[in-house]
C-alpha cells in the first residue's frame, strides 16, 4: 500500500477530479486545503511578494490524499488527475507523489477482500 498525494495548483479542477475518481471507481480520496511556501512567504517578507503575483490561480492549493493498493490503481489515479489538470510534467498543474505506508488502522475492505 502507498499513500499517495496530489497538491494541485488550481482548486477549482478538485471537482472535475473528483468527478474522475468516481468514474474510475477510485474510493477514499480526502482533500485537505492547502498553500505553498512562496504564498505564505509574501504575507511576511517583501521581496516573496513578487512570486505570489505569478500566475492566475488563488494563492491556495488542493491536497489529494489517496490510498492505493497497486502501480496499475495509482497509474488510474494519476491518469484521472491529468484528464483533468494536463500533463503534470507541465508547469502550474500540480504535483503528484507516493509515500509507502508501512501501518494502516482503520481502513476498510470491500467484502471479498483481504
Amino acid at each position: 500500500m502507498k499513500l499517495l498525494l496530489a497538491i494541485i495548483n488550481n482548486p477549482d479542477h478538485m471537482t472535475d477530479i473528483l468527478d474522475e475518481f468516481i468514474k474510475e471507481k477510485i474510493k477514499g480520496a480526502t482533500v485537505l486545503e492547502s498553500m505553498g511556501m512562496a504564498h505564505i512567504m509574501a504575507h511576511y517578507t517583501p521581496f516573496f511578494s513578487r512570486f505570489a503575483e505569478f500566475g492566475e490561480n488563488e494563492d491556495r492549493n488542493k491536497t489529494l490524499l489517496v490510498v492505493v493498493d497497486s502501480d496499475q490503481e495509482r497509474a488510474r489515479v494519476v491518469a484521472a488527475i491529468e484528464r483533468v489538470v494536463g500533463d503534470l510534467s507541465k508547469s502550474d498543474t500540480g504535483i503528484v507523489m507516493t509515500l509507502p505506508i508501512d501501518y494502516c488502522k482503520g481502513l476498510l475492505q470491500e467484502k471479498g477482500e483481504g
